[in-house]
């Protein structure tokens, strides 16, 4: 149901190896946001989702009479992994891409939520500490996605306006298995456990009396259902097919019974009417003897049934369970459709990611306004010009913000003297060889400045500095107005004192002559 990636002999939970080969799209720019166009809501909940062209390019070929009449097609089953190719129902086609869509999912009222596995988590945390990367969370929740042992998968009831149930969930505790209604339960129930609640014994009996020409063989089972002339073949007819056949119409049944003249049949048949089937109830204090299943069957829904089937609001299963569901079908093939609903946008996924990250303490921060990454600290913009730091501090970021996608390597070539190498094409850039002190005082600095947010390093192993955040940019823009407003105060004091000064002048020097003059 579920797709998977390959892997090494890590755990199947473990995701902190295989952040170290994300693909492609997430080694580009950072700062490229896939899902900017998604609203989370681009897919139909039922009928033709993905199927019609709203918001996409209009079909070519003109209006929809000129296209070619589509052929009858059949529902794929899901299940065809692994069938010859020939026996798997022919999907219809994508005309762009040529890959054949997914058919048509009948939807379920019942929610579906896809829940990271904690350890799992626990490994990426560790890896971005130790690292000090930046990773998208989108990126992460995909790949939570494509290894079942890495989630949970959590379905609940959802309740109508009046408080009705619009599609009751039935467990059976017997297994712990899920279905959609308590028949398909209590079925389950007597398939798979009927040995823990019944025997079955065989007894001789008389073989039936007469003279048999032909025999009656099922075309599924090819078990012999007897004389079709026997007074008890009608009878037997019934009986069988509830047993064995209960899903196919009764028939299409008749309609594949084959009819045998040869002796060796009919000698099979009355070697097979030698033994009956009886069934005896266990763990109850009287022995009780059925006769056939229907009997059972009515006893088991009187006696164990509660005790077997309960309805449940909420019920859980591993994503390896998911994955290996397959009954019910409607119910697996729903649950593999919300799977895939979450590969396109796993925004679900990602919130989950988002409050396990900040319970240990790991922040978040979005690249250019567009794609959220979670890092070890949030970008805290550190001004060299102003703030005291070291020498080798004030190198890496000036370093840094003159070099366009800077990495690690770049620092140490032309801070630390590393020797540069120009890696050829398609290959990845030289191993490093040993560090000098100089250059793990370098690393050391990077370190510091990753953990501290003044420095953010991504993904894709591009280097850049913090940038102002608004609050300090805002902050800065109103200290400079608020220096020119000083300024403009200043020299309006500045010129109205050269005013007073001016006009007292003369008052002072006229002073100043009287002062020097002789006293009679």
């Amino acid at each position: 149901m579920f797709q998977a990636l390959s892997m090494t002999d890590k755990p199947d939970n473990d995701l902190s190896l295989e952040l170290q080969f994300l693909p492609d799209w997430v080694t580009d720019d950072a700062g490229v946001n896939k899902y900017s166009g998604h609203s989370g809501e681009d897919r139909q909940s039922g009928g033709r989702r993905g199927g019609g062209h709203e918001g996409r390019h209009p079909p070519q070929g003109g209006d929809r009479g000129d296209r070619r009449p589509q052929r009858g097609r059949q529902k794929k089953d899901f299940r065809d992994k692994g069938r010859p190719r020939g026996d798997r129902h022919d999907a219809p086609r994508d005309k762009r891409g040529g890959k054949p869509k997914r058919p048509q999912v009948p939807q379920l009222d019942v929610r579906v939520d896809f829940v990271p596995d904690t350890k799992g988590v626990e490994s990426i945390a560790k890896e971005i500490r130790l690292t000090g990367r930046a990773y998208p969370l989108f990126q992460i929740a995909l790949l939570v996605l494509d290894r079942p042992a890495r989630f949970t998968v959590n379905l609940r009831v959802i309740k109508k306006p009046g408080g009705e149930i619009a599609q009751r969930l039935y467990a059976c505790k017997l297994d712990d298995t899920v279905w959609l209604t308590q028949e398909q339960a209590l079925r389950h129930a007597l398939d798979r456990h009927f040995d823990r609640f019944y025997s079955t014994n065989k007894i001789e009996v008389d073989v039936p009396k007469g003279n048999f020409m032909f025999v009656a063989q099922c075309g599924v089972t090819n078990e012999y259902l007897g004389p079709p002339n026997h007074h008890d073949y009608q009878n037997k007819l019934v009986s069988f097919h509830a047993e064995r056949l209960p899903r196919m119409p009764f028939e299409k049944f008749k309609s594949r019974i084959r009819i045998l003249k040869e002796e060796e049949a009919i000698n099979a048949w009355l070697e097979q009417s030698k033994w009956k089937t009886e069934y005896a109830a266990l763990a109850v204090d009287e022995e009780i003897i059925f006769n056939n299943q229907e009997e059972v069957e009515a006893h088991f829904r009187l006696t164990h049934l509660a005790e077997a089937v309960e309805e449940v609001q909420t019920h859980s299963l591993s994503g390896t369970a998911a994955k290996e569901l397959r009954d019910p079908r409607a119910l697996a093939e729903y649950m593999r459709d919300q799977w895939h609903r979450q590969k396109h946008f796993p925004m679900q996924v990602a919130t989950h990611l988002s409050k396990i990250f900040s319970g240990m303490g790991l922040q978040f921060f979005k690249k250019d306004k567009k794609v959220t990454h979670v890092s070890v600290a949030k970008p805290n913009y550190l001004d060299v010009e102003v703030e005291p730091v070291s020498d080798g501090i004030r190198k890496v970021i000036q370093l840094i913000e003159a070099t366009p996608n800077c990495t690690r390597r770049q620092i140490l070539e032309n801070l630390g003297g590393l020797e540069h190498v120009e890696p050829k094409e398609g290959e990845d850039p030289p191993p490093m060889p040993e560090q000098t002190e100089k250059q793990k005082q370098l690393i050391s600095d990077i370190h510091w400045l990753i953990h501290q947010g003044h420095v953010l390093e991504f993904s894709n192993g591009i280097i850049e500095t913090a940038k102002k955040s608004r609050k300090q940019a805002e902050a800065e823009t109103g200290a400079k107005a608020e220096d020119k407003e000083i300024s403009k105060v200043e020299e309006a004091a500045d010129e109205k004192s050269a005013v007073i000064s001016q006009a007292v002048k003369p008052a002072l020097k006229m002073e100043e002559t009287a002062t020097k003059e002789p006293k009679e």
